[in-house]
């Protein structure tokens, strides 16, 4: 897991991305949160990896859908 961490980046919450999770949040509405993260993802050119939903049907994401025991 240490080894992960050191390919990471921290990507700070600047202007531009936060003009853009508005954007989102108006038109998938996503709350605040999840609107940021998705619109990091995309200022960097990422892809989404996530088991939340909310994501699910958004560009640029892979879904995994929760296994419930």
């Amino acid at each position: 897991m240490l080894a992960f961490t050191q390919l990471c980046v921290l990507a700070p919450l600047d202007t531009p991305i936060a003009l853009s999770a508005a954007d989102i949040f108006v038109k998938h509405r996503l709350a605040t949160a999840d609107a940021i993260v998705y619109a990091t993802a995309q200022a960097y050119g990422a892809e989404l990896i996530t088991c939340d939903a909310h994501f699910e049907a958004l560009p640029k994401v892979t879904y995994i859908q929760k296994i419930v025991a």
